[in-house]
């Protein structure tokens, strides 16, 4: 019995361990740079072509709202482009990129490659009628 109530309390202390490990990962700024790296590594632009030895994070800028930071990344792509361009004709030429992602709690609030393609949805962002008019 004393042997079942040990592993019981082993568990749930493994358990409580884990949990506290997973949001405090969420809320630190190492931890949104890792999740905010990860994206971008399996985002299809960077996993298309992206140049692992361009990879770095540029610069960290904390926001307003706490546990919040915006990321600055710079990676160079072997064609010009964006997205996964499988099937599609491309220009071989070695492209700079620059991705903001804005992270919040562990969060991806928005993730921009270059000011104009949005990572999440995988398109290109739609000018704002009220500045092109």
């Amino acid at each position: 019995m004393k042997r079942k109530k040990l592993i019981a309390a082993i568990v749930i202390f493994l358990l409580f361990a884990l949990t506290i490990a997973f949001f405090t990962l969420n809320y630190t700024r190492e931890g949104n740079a890792l999740i905010a790296t990860n994206f971008i590594k399996n985002e299809a632009t960077y996993k298309f072509d992206g140049i692992p030895e361009s990879f770095k994070l540029n610069d960290t800028v904390p926001m307003k709202c706490m546990y919040c930071w915006e990321f600055y990344f710079k990676y160079q792509s072997r064609n010009s482009g964006y997205g996964d361009r499988t099937n599609v004709i491309v220009n071989p030429v070695i492209t700079n990129h620059t991705a903001v992602i804005a992270m919040e709690k562990g969060t991806i609030k928005s993730a921009i490659l270059d000011n104009n393609w949005d990572m999440k949805v995988q398109k290109f962002i739609e000018p704002d009628a009220a500045t092109t008019q």
